[in-house]
């Protein structure tokens, strides 16, 4: 399966394109594959939820389990704290939880008006303030999770992390309490699960390179064929490609060669899409950083497109 979704193929062209809208004419929107932060653990598609410990570890277990079932790249094991063998999963989560709740009275000091006048206008104005002392409430929740991703074959660490949260909320005279302690550390724990599960999943993304429509440096009588290939690309971008190609073969040229380059993506031919975009670079090293982040891009869209081919 290809990086690129093939949705909405468009004469050959493997990937969704969706037309770009009128603000951004120069556009075009693919939906590509990229691999996880931390590709090793994406590799392990049945994954046992072990025992997390800790007063807040079954809470932070149900909500990893939520996470990752709902990323849809894991199958989700539970197994109740026993260990899980070759046969039950592939990878085994596991982990402690801490948390630490402080509440403590604490002063603040305000500004208290002692003596009011009239104004020239007729209203009421401090004219002498005096500093008061009052006497606050303030909570601190701390919480962090360890947690780590064995292989269930051989035990190796294919994931670990540290992940730590913390909540400060001060109340005074006047003011509403905070809330149930319960209710912040459960948004903790739904927090720390869902970083947890994008880091390690692979994901979909809609992204959006704009086509360059410089003409700097190319044969005027190219200028107007350029111009109009660039605008095919929105009705007609098989049609528009097969244009910017042939210019390209006739008069290479930094702007073209990285459309080129932007053609090749769509189709999910991504080694010719680097190669386009290295040969702009080549042509206009003084725009490095654009060309470098779309090899950057695509070098991404190849590893996940590589990843899911050994995994079948």
């Amino acid at each position: 399966m290809r990086g690129v979704s093939a949705t909405l193929a468009l004469a050959g062209l493997i990937g969704v394109i969706a037309a770009a809208t009128a603000a951004s004419a120069e556009s075009v929107t693919l939906t590509g594959r990229f691999p996880a932060d931390y590709r090793e653990p994406s590799f392990l598609k049945r994954m046992g939820v072990n025992r997390i410990d800790g007063p807040d570890g079954a809470a932070l277990g149900y909500a990893l389990e939520r996470a990752l079932a709902n990323r849809g790249h894991y199958s989700v094991v539970v197994l109740n704290g026993r260990s899980g063998t070759s046969g039950d999963v592939d990878g085994l989560l596991s982990g402690l939880v801490t948390t630490e709740i402080n509440e403590l009275r604490v002063t603040e000091e305000r500004d208290n008006c002692v003596e009011k006048r009239k104004n020239e206008a007729g209203k009421e104005e401090c004219v002498r303030k005096e500093k008061e002392t009052i006497y606050c409430r303030k909570r601190t929740i701390d919480l962090t999770a360890d947690l780590r991703i064995a292989r269930a074959s051989d035990g190796r660490i294919a994931y670990s992390t540290r992940k730590p949260r913390h909540n400060e909320v001060k109340w005074c005279p006047g003011q509403s309490a905070p809330g149930a302690v319960d209710g912040t550390v459960r948004g903790m724990t739904d927090s720390i699960a869902d970083e947890i599960a994008r880091e390690i999943s692979p994901r979909t993304e809609r992204y959006t390179p704009r086509f360059y429509e410089s003409r700097d440096g190319m044969p005027k009588e190219m200028h107007t064929r350029f111009k109009d290939a660039i605008r095919a690309t929105q009705r007609d971008l098989p049609g528009a490609c097969r244009e910017l190609e042939a210019m390209e073969a006739a008069a290479p040229q930094f702007a073209i060669a990285y459309d080129v380059g932007i053609c090749a993506e769509a189709r999910g031919e991504y080694e010719a899409a680097i190669d386009a975009y290295r040969r702009a670079a080549t042509l206009r090293p003084r725009d490095t950083v654009d060309f470098d982040s779309a090899i950057d891009r695509v070098r991404k869209l190849i590893v996940q497109r590589d990843d899911e081919r050994a995994r079948r």
